[in-house]
């Protein structure tokens, strides 16, 4: 595949996770996704049209489908009669402001993933699970920790996966943050970290009294704060990271920089979590790279 296609693709793909988080948004705010859910299989049907040369007169949503289905043969285009009423639906959002019901939003959410599933191997002749924009991350350590846990997703290695996605969100801020040094000092800087710190002031202290407590509870505080602060500095989606957080194990770093990871193992995990935990970082590494700047230090 011509690596436009496949470019192509994973925005388009990224669209589509874009109308999944705004489907599970409380209503009326998900409405919103049927246009997202729109855009994204229209731009699907564009980049077929362009792969066979395909020159369209008219702008009629519906007509893409005896137009491509005349060119590609036996198979067939799927789901045209879900994607009229998705259009419907649509129109009536856009035109009319008549808001679709949570039950029509479900609909639409299985009808247009069905809508990739099915159409991307005829198309593209490739699955619409295998698109991915983990290759737009230009760290090395992050892009390849993500493309390790999707494996070990894929081959339900489930614990493997969540670790390794949690690390490399850290692995894309860590390595961010260190390439902005100057002096040998991050511009990010929002204190010492109190990981270490903690642990050896609380060692001097006789365990179970009042300022032991209070030790504890301002350290506790004191890392909350910079570990908000920090996403905030970063421009990152908090709202997004906390729903990351809820789904990954947490971790700290051993002395030799090794994590420690503090809660148990997991079996299960949902498709739609784990691509929202790739999208997550996916979204937040284009974040960065969007304002990535090089140092001038004289």
């Amino acid at each position: 595949m011509e690596p436009t296609y496949l470019q192509r693709l994973s925005f388009i793909k990224y669209l589509f996770s874009i109308a999944l988080y705004q489907s599970n948004q409380p209503e009326p705010l998900s409405g919103v996704c049927i246009l997202s859910f729109h855009d994204s299989v229209e731009l699907f049907l564009l980049l077929t049209h362009e792969k066979f040369n395909i020159f369209k007169k008219s702008q009629n949503f519906m007509d893409y489908w005896e137009i491509i289905d005349n060119k590609i043969g036996n198979d067939k285009l799927s789901q045209k009669e879900s994607m009229r009423r998705l259009n419907k639906a649509r129109a009536q959002l856009k035109h009319h402001g008549i808001l679709p019901s949570k039950l029509d939003i479900e609909s639409y959410r299985v009808t247009t993933l069905a809508f990739f599933n099915e159409n991307c191997p005829i198309i593209f002749a490739i699955n619409f699970d295998d698109i991915t924009l983990i290759d737009c991350i230009n760290f090395k350590r992050p892009r390849e920790s993500l493309i390790k846990a999707k494996q070990e997703y894929e081959d339900n290695l489930i614990n493997d996966a969540l670790q390794d996605t949690a690390l490399s969100f850290y692995y894309l801020l860590s390595d961010y943050e260190n390439n902005k040094l100057i002096y040998h000092s991050s511009p990010f800087f929002i204190g010492e970290s109190m990981t270490f710190i903690g642990g050896s002031l609380l060692n001097f202290m006789e365990v179970g009294t009042d300022l032991s407590s209070f030790a504890g509870s301002v350290i506790k505080s004191i890392k909350a704060i910079q570990e908000v602060l920090k996403i905030l500095c970063f421009g990152i989606d908090y709202k997004k990271y906390i729903r990351f957080k809820t789904i990954v194990p947490s971790f700290d770093l051993a002395m030799d920089g090794s994590p420690l990871f503090h809660t148990g193992s997991k079996l299960e995990l949902a498709r739609d979590d784990f691509d929202f935990c790739v999208s997550f970082i996916v979204e937040s590494a284009l974040k960065l790279q969007e304002f990535d700047f090089e140092l001038n230090i004289p």
